[in-house]
């Protein structure tokens, strides 16, 4: 696992044009959230700082032009992947990790469908290749910019700032998930994917009992994570 994740972005040269990926209209994206948002709200990331760790999340937040932060949202392909990267995200790589189920209780998961193409810059060593790093021989990885501890997410939303503003139209980016090979992470900007461009659904179903809990317990055990009580 990386914890030197480079925080200077490269110039692009005029010559250059980074290779994206679409995600078509119409794709089912499941979303896990705390009860206290909606399904499909972007997060404002209003007040936070992209260089405090402890401020956001991996992506998020960074700042637009001119200052004011881009609102953002995760969500994944699968069930698993979602649950993966927001219920799960902060549990290490040990063995036997446990999950309280108490925190269960704040988190909800939603079924969203997209309403047109996304443009998308996929964060995978064949796509990140095209990113050369001043002052090293070798570009951006993978490991860098996904699987980096949170002490380095300064430098992982410098990185997406830098994405965000050399790519025209680009409506986010997507990962494969840092506790599981299958299944895609998504984040998207919300200055680019104004209302209306994912439709609800599904209701939101608590991850803390029932039917989303026995989907949440199922993700756990496949990942060799214990939900234990209090």
């Amino acid at each position: 696992m990386s914890s030197n994740c480079p925080i200077a972005p490269p110039t692009l040269g005029p010559a250059l044009v980074l290779q994206t990926t679409d995600l078509t209209s119409g794709t089912v994206l499941f979303r896990f959230h705390k009860n206290t948002y909606k399904a499909d709200s972007f997060n404002p990331n209003v007040g936070r700082r992209i260089d405090l760790p402890e401020d956001g999340a991996r992506f998020n937040p960074f700042p637009g032009a001119p200052a004011s932060n881009i609102p953002t949202l995760y969500a994944a392909d699968s069930l698993t992947a979602a649950a993966l990267e927001s219920i799960f995200h902060d549990i290490e790589h040990v063995p036997s990790p446990t999950y309280p189920r108490s925190r269960l209780r704040e988190w909800s998961y939603s079924k969203l469908k997209t309403t047109r193409d996304l443009l998308l810059f996929d964060l995978v060593n064949p796509r990140l290749r095209q990113l050369a790093v001043r002052g090293r021989a070798f570009s951006v990885t993978e490991s860098e910019l996904v699987h980096s501890p949170p002490s380095e997410y300064p430098h992982t939303r410098t990185w997406a700032q830098f994405l965000h503003t050399n790519i025209p139209g680009l409506d986010g980016l997507t990962w494969r998930p840092r506790l599981g090979g299958k299944g895609r992470s998504f984040v998207l900007f919300g200055d680019r994917c104004g209302s209306g461009l994912l439709r609800v659904q599904s209701a939101p179903v608590s991850a803390a009992t029932g039917r989303g809990f026995a989907e949440v317990y199922r993700v756990a055990t496949s990942a060799s994570i214990a939900i234990v009580d209090p």
